[in-house]
């Protein structure tokens, strides 16, 4: 599957349709309130942002097998993606959960 990371002056996020997070068991309360998600064109799609919850999301694809491929899609200024409404009912990452998760990406290259 090929997905496209947005990216603008400040932040950037990895446009993923919720239904392939649910296949590697990852919904929304698993990720920060700082992702995003909409329905576009009436399919469910989440913007996860790129320090943590795009880490939860490559871990699962790692460990179910999936390989990720993304496309980039840079905009000058502010992104409408920032006006999306909010993870709002997202998990808090405290130091240690943070630690624990990109743990477990170097260990299993989910990066490299």
């Amino acid at each position: 599957m090929i997905y496209t990371f947005h990216h603008d002056d400040g932040h950037g996020w990895l446009e993923v349709p919720y239904e392939d997070m649910m296949r590697v068991g990852v919904y929304l309360s698993d990720i920060s309130q700082f992702s995003y998600a909409r329905v576009h064109g009436f399919r469910p799609m989440v913007y996860l942002e790129e320090d943590v919850d795009l880490a939860v999301f490559m871990l699962a694809m790692k460990r179910a097998g999936k390989p990720v491929k993304w496309k980039h899609k840079d905009v000058a200024g502010s992104s409408v993606i920032r006006s999306y409404p909010p993870n709002q009912n997202g998990k808090r990452f405290d130091s240690a959960d943070m630690r624990t998760l990109f743990q477990a990406c170097e260990v299993e290259g989910v990066f490299a």
